[in-house]
């Protein structure tokens, strides 16, 4: 179990920035380059995700809202055209949860529920596996998902860290072939 304590060199919380074809989050050490064919979510959008309306709050507040909420959507980018997707999301921990936190048995207990919650909006033949995955050379703790919806192929891998008072979450998922090692290879950890 690593715990990673918060030093005068790391970033403090920031959300990440899409610029162009590229996701970059100074404070994650995270980097996603779209693939051809994808389109992030823009800033309205990710707000959107995270019940924020900008028009309401003024930016100071906004990041204040971000930093007290209890998971925090990033970025979201799909291709819809392929039926893929990923996204990032950040749940803040209580120092009781940074203290005891098993990332492995953390991900291993979410698994009936995951596989109940695919279930219920229409997935059958779910099967949900724990495993490692390497993302750019540095291995992490993964749930690997594998279901079929409409009669479609239906993958998913999302693998998570922590980083400061966050447990950090990463899911790709994709339609009718397995792209997930693909669109994991956009991935800059660092």
């Amino acid at each position: 179990n690593q715990t990673e304590n918060q030093t005068e060199n790391q970033p403090g919380f920031s959300m990440g920035k899409t610029e162009n074809n590229l996701y970059n989050n100074d404070f994650l050490g995270l980097q996603f380059r779209l693939p051809e064919g994808w389109v992030f979510y823009t800033d309205a959008q990710i707000l959107e995700l995270n019940n924020i309306v900008k028009d309401e709050v003024l930016d100071e507040e906004v990041v204040k809202q971000l930093e007290n909420a209890t998971i925090v959507y990033d970025m979201y980018a799909s291709n819809q055209a392929e039926g893929s997707n990923v996204n990032v999301n950040m749940e803040k921990l209580s120092l009781l949860q940074i203290a005891t936190l098993d990332i492995k048995k953390t991900l291993e207990s979410q698994m009936d529920t995951i596989r109940s919650t695919y279930e219920n909006v229409g997935y059958t033949d779910v099967n949900i596996a724990y495993q490692k995955v390497t993302v750019d050379g540095k291995e992490f703790d993964s749930l690997q998902s594998t279901a079929k919806i409409q009669g479609m192929d239906f993958y998913m891998v999302a693998f998570a860290f922590r980083k400061g008072n966050y447990l950090v979450s990463v899911t790709v998922g994709s339609l009718l072939t397995d792209k997930t090692a693909d669109i994991l290879s956009c991935f800059t950890v660092k």
